[in-house]
């Protein structure tokens, strides 16, 4: 049988930890789902579309 690698009391920690921070952890898990579309998944006309995306994202950000 396993063990439990993780304790109880780090469990509830980490649990407090998102449910105070959920929109870092919300942005933390988007970016990371980002990532491994780009590296693993994304094809050539993928990535051109995601590269327009970031470009009006830019323009929108800077005014």
């Amino acid at each position: 049988m396993s063990e439990k690698k993780t304790s109880e009391a780090q469990k509830r920690a980490t649990q407090a930890y998102r449910e105070r921070n959920r929109e870092k952890t919300r942005k933390q898990s988007a970016r990371s789902a980002a990532k491994t579309f780009i590296n693993k998944y994304a094809e050539l006309d993928d990535l051109n579309e995601l590269k327009q995306l970031i470009s009006e994202r830019e323009i929108n950000l800077k005014g």
